[in-house]
């Protein structure tokens, strides 16, 4: 697999199951086996010089398709395709090799790659795409929490999540550490939203400026789990007040 056409004269019989189309030769010369597919088998024409081969034995579906999943990965691989494959199948009878890949969004240019691919391998080559979030979903990997997935134990509809819900969370960190396995902001987010909703009726926002018993104070510091809020005066003491409501 994965050159071009060549007759070969078999030294012995072919010995298939049922009509094989893909078998392992030992060509003369090797010291390993190669996979090829048999397009048609014709008798040698009179001073025609081939090399000669032994059948060795015929290729499982599996292994034929193991392989050309191997092929499809190094062809992404060289044209930095930012995607991850996550199964192939291979229909043998019709001659169609069906690639799911993992991405963000569909790439369009991924068909001219299934183009290129297919003469590569003797076959038509179809890419399917499937969003990061229902692999994650399939797969059930292990959340920041230690937990498996809720899409893959028992979320079948994921929330909608938005920047402004980790921002009034008081979360401030890099979008990667507030991203799951999918690629999408944590689910959690949109449990955890009501208690910080009837939180921020007790205490001020994070950088305002409050008046006080004391004069003027910005709030520096909220930390609505532990309780908590942080003023900076004028004189630049602070100072920790605890979040009404709260033990």
């Amino acid at each position: 697999m994965g050159g071009g056409f060549e007759h070969f004269i078999l030294i012995n019989s072919l010995v298939c199951k049922e009509r094989c189309s893909y078998v392992f030769l030992r060509i003369e010369g090797d010291s390993y086996n190669r996979l090829v597919k048999i397009l048609r088998i014709r008798n040698p024409r009179k001073g025609e010089k081939l090399r000669r081969a032994r059948f060795v034995r015929e290729a499982s579906v599996r292994e034929v398709r193991q392989m050309m999943e191997n092929m499809v990965k190094g062809f992404l691989w060289e044209r930095n395709f930012n995607v991850k494959v996550s199964r192939s199948q291979l229909d043998v009878e019709r001659g169609i090799l069906t690639v799911e890949y993992v991405a963000d969004k569909p790439i369009s240019d991924i068909r001219g790659l299934g183009a290129s691919v297919a003469q590569f391998l003797h076959l038509r080559v179809e890419f399917v795409f499937i969003p990061r979030q229902k692999y994650a979903a399939k797969v059930g990997w292990l959340g920041r929490c230690g937990l498996e997935l809720c899409c893959h134990v028992w979320l079948k509809n994921p929330p909608s999540i938005t920047q402004d819900m980790a921002r009034r969370q008081y979360l401030f960190a890099a979008p990667d550490k507030l991203t799951g396995a999918c690629g999408r902001l944590l689910c959690c987010l949109a449990y955890e939203m009501p208690f910080y909703e009837s939180m921020a009726t007790k205490v001020p926002k994070l950088n305002s400026i409050i008046n006080t018993d004391r004069g003027k104070a910005k709030v520096v510091e909220v930390n609505v789990v532990a309780g908590y809020y942080v003023l900076k005066y004028e004189d630049g003491k602070k100072e920790k007040r605890t979040i009404e409501g709260t033990p």
